[in-house]
């Protein structure tokens, strides 16, 4: 496939080696000379021009007319919007802009599909948004997706000290759930399971259940999770207020606590509901926290817009006994040092916006997908009459790196215990860590 990025900033960046490390072209399109040398020298398997993506000449030198997917991700909506209707009018394949405007999205979506012609819009930060909100809706965990129409769902939880499943085999660990264990994420990476995996205490484990069950397996990996009625947020920029007036909508109670005076004014007119309460504090202390009344939350979520506050703030959280710290990072190296200061789990918009444009970009062949965090990616797929694997063994089936995690059968959530081979008709729920994802699509594909 080949694939025109226009902006080499981080989600421009973090696109095209992803892409480029998955065996596609990948040509990448900016003005800024300074930043293509930067990139040059971070040595991926990318090509760089220095360009005016909003005109016409250059995205015609360019060849954008012949691409297979054409994203302008930069820092201006005005110049991502033009380059995408420049280019679907030279004939690109597939069009994809980054768009922060909330305007374009319905509320609670966070991409917008054919507007202005354009295949998809989607939001850094509204993704995020929606990340977040899912985290903060089963008890216990820190990400929730659902697959197979919503009949299959898996969350990734934290294994506290003293958890049931902790040192203890996944497959010898107690419950009553009819649930799975398939990944585990230690020390910022990502292990497959095997049946001689062991959690510890700290790690954070991905398991599966049918959707009704899902809230009591994630209670069997941490039964004191407390259950989220009351939400603090550190920061009144977009994510901050977007995620307060999303929360407020689900009944929740949301404190909002802002640094920057004139940015707490603002939020505290656009967040006009009574079960949301802005403050203005010059800092992020401990002091100003409980003073807030943020010890009383049963959740924190840090968002200030510079990942060393962002995580400054969690460490006070996490002092104040919160069940439940966020960070929103702009920056994944940042996450491993996050887990050592008490965050329970990380959202980056960068991560949140690939996934989204991931999921239409690339060829696995998957129904759906879920970016779980960078390293591991949850793929959906169907097995039908003329599918490679229709009626074949489910043992040894998949390609290394991927691991088969649930089946869906008439409707019924199995285990690959629980099924010998493979049916018409059945749903796929499969692991892959790093960039096996796209070795699925030969085997899975249609």
């Amino acid at each position: 496939m080949r694939t025109l990025i226009v902006g080499a900033g981080e989600v421009g960046w973090y696109l095209a080696g992803r892409l480029a490390r998955e065996g596609h072209e990948v040509v990448v399109l900016d003005r800024d000379r300074d930043l293509l040398l930067r990139r040059s020298r971070q040595g991926a398997d990318v090509r760089m021009e220095r360009a005016e993506a909003t005109s016409p000449r250059a995205l015609a030198e360019h060849r954008a007319g012949e691409v297979d997917l054409f994203v302008a991700v930069t820092t201006s909506d005005a110049d991502n919007l033009l380059a995408c209707l420049l280019a679907r009018e030279l004939g690109a394949r597939r069009t994809i802009a980054r768009v922060r405007d909330a305007g374009y999205y319905e509320p609670g979506a966070d991409i917008a599909v054919g507007t202005l012609g354009i295949d998809m819009l989607v939001s850094p930060e509204l993704t995020a948004v929606g990340d977040l909100e899912s985290a903060l809706r089963v008890r216990g965990a820190v990400r929730v997706e659902q697959f197979a129409d919503d009949r299959l769902a898996i969350a990734q939880c934290k294994v506290p000290e003293g958890s049931p499943a902790a040192r203890r085999t996944v497959v010898t660990r107690p419950h009553q759930t009819k649930s799975k264990i398939g990944a585990l994420l230690r020390d910022g990476r990502v292990h497959l399971v095997t049946r001689d995996s062991v959690p510890m205490p700290g790690d954070q484990v991905v398991v599966a259940a049918p959707r009704e069950q899902l809230k009591d397996a994630c209670r069997e990996i941490d039964p004191d999770a407390r259950q989220v009625h009351r939400v603090g947020i550190f920061g009144a920029g977009r994510i901050g207020t977007a995620l307060a007036a999303r929360l407020a909508r689900r009944g929740r109670e949301v404190i909002v606590l802002e640094p920057d005076e004139a940015r707490a004014r603002d939020a505290a007119e656009e967040l006009e509901d009574s079960s949301i309460e802005v403050l203005w504090d010059e800092g992020a202390s401990e002091t100003a926290m409980r003073e807030a009344g943020i010890d009383t939350c049963d959740a924190f979520v840090s968002c200030a817009g510079d990942d060393r506050t962002t995580l400054l703030a969690c460490t006070h959280a996490d002092r104040l006994d919160i069940g439940l710290v966020l960070a929103v990072l702009s920056r994944e190296e940042f996450a491993p040092l996050g887990e050592g200061l008490g965050v329970d789990g990380t959202v980056s918009p960068r991560l949140a916006a690939a996934e989204r444009i991931l999921r239409t970009a690339r060829g696995t062949g998957a129904r759906k997908s879920a970016l779980l965090t960078d390293g591991l990616e949850a793929l959906e797929y169907g097995i039908t009459a003329t599918s490679r694997l229709h009626d074949r063994p489910v043992a040894a089936s998949l390609p290394h790196g991927t691991s088969l995690f649930a089946i869906v059968r008439d409707g019924e959530v199995r285990f690959p215990g629980d099924v010998e081979r493979y049916r018409a008709g059945d749903s796929l729920l499969v692991l892959a860590r790093g960039s096996h994802a796209t070795d699925l699509a030969g085997v899975l594909g249609d």
